[in-house]
């Protein structure tokens, strides 16, 4: 590919740079004039404790969604373009689409799929990427300094928790516009300037990112979606493990945890042993500013951007 021309006229970071120039431009360009396939938000609903139907977040109602198969599906290609190609980018590259178009799919659906589905769905995913992940790099970890073996079942496990969580607390996230895609470029950039290898991917869905932004700051034009939301948490998930240090997830994604991940837990808690254990606190913790506290949108997504930079600086501390 373009890799194999230009790997012997420069560096592996400058391709990676002018690949993720390319992407950046071709994504805005490409949002300019979305096309027509892609989906209208019908608006979300929730149901009160006395079976009421309620309208949230109508605003979105009528913006152009599933706006992640754009971003994504170029990521993928600029990424198999400008990057030596390997058996195992290749079968991330493939399950990155899974992940995109399985969402897109939700979408695009005049009934949004059940919990179920879209679970079993993250679940396999995950499970594939966990086990790819073992075959190809083994199981040793990195924790303050120190390198430990982990048993390969017990870190498939691990990986399948740690993937399918992140795609789930990213995809809560995506409820403000600019939060998701404006916390997730810092995180990938922190990726890439700690670690090498697959960060040079991150840096280029963070370049589509940033041409997304352009078009989903507030006021928005258009979402992601489930199409982009949930393929960025795979996607950063792997960078995690990838990176040979993989509970740097846990500082690098906190902002994903805090706003989204306590919701989750919220509600599982409410769901199997009755604890309200948030109170009033509404999930994810966004909504709680915008709709209880009188945060205005920019503001939010602002807040939650300089909360991950300040995390990716604590992070840096940590591992440098």
């Amino acid at each position: 590919m373009l890799y194999s021309l230009l790997s012997s006229h420069m560096s592996d970071t400058v391709i990676t740079m002018i690949g993720a120039l390319a992407a950046c431009l071709i994504t805005f360009i490409l949002y300019r004039h979305p096309a027509g396939f892609l989906p209208k938000d019908h608006g979300k609903v929730v149901t009160d404790p006395d079976g009421n139907i309620i309208p949230i977040n109508t605003k979105s109602k009528g913006k152009i969604t599933g706006a992640g198969f754009i971003f994504v599906t170029v990521f993928l290609l600029v990424s198999f373009l400008f990057l030596p190609i390997t058996v195992e980018r290749v079968l991330y590259i493939i399950l990155c689409f899974a992940m995109m178009f399985t969402g897109f799919l939700d979408d695009s659906a005049k009934a949004p799929w059940g919990e179920l589905i879209k679970g079993i769905l993250d679940l396999f995913l995950a499970a594939a990427g966990s086990i790819i992940f073992v075959c190809f790099n083994g199981t040793n970890v990195t924790f303050f300094g120190n390198e430990f073996k982990i048993n390969a079942i017990i870190y498939v496990l691990l990986g399948i928790a740690l993937i399918w969580g992140s795609i789930n607390v990213t995809n809560c996230s995506d409820g403000v516009d600019g939060l998701c895609g404006g916390v997730s470029v810092v995180e990938l950039i922190a990726l890439f300037l700690l670690f090498e290898g697959y960060g040079s991917m991150g840096i280029i869905l963070a370049a589509v990112l940033l041409a997304y932004l352009y078009y989903n700051w507030f006021p928005s034009k258009l979402l992601m979606g489930d199409a982009g939301s949930r393929t960025i948490g795979f996607f950063i998930a792997l960078l995690a493990m990838k990176s040979g240090h993989p509970f740097v997830f846990v500082p690098l994604s906190l902002v994903f945890l805090v706003d989204g991940g306590l919701g989750l837990l919220k509600l599982a808690l409410m769901r199997t042993i009755h604890l309200n254990l948030f109170g009033k606190i509404r999930f994810p913790l966004h909504d709680e500013l915008r709709k209880n506290r009188g945060w205005k949108v920019p503001k939010i997504s602002t807040f939650f951007i300089i909360c991950e930079v300040i995390m990716a600086i604590i992070t840096w501390l940590i591992v440098k």
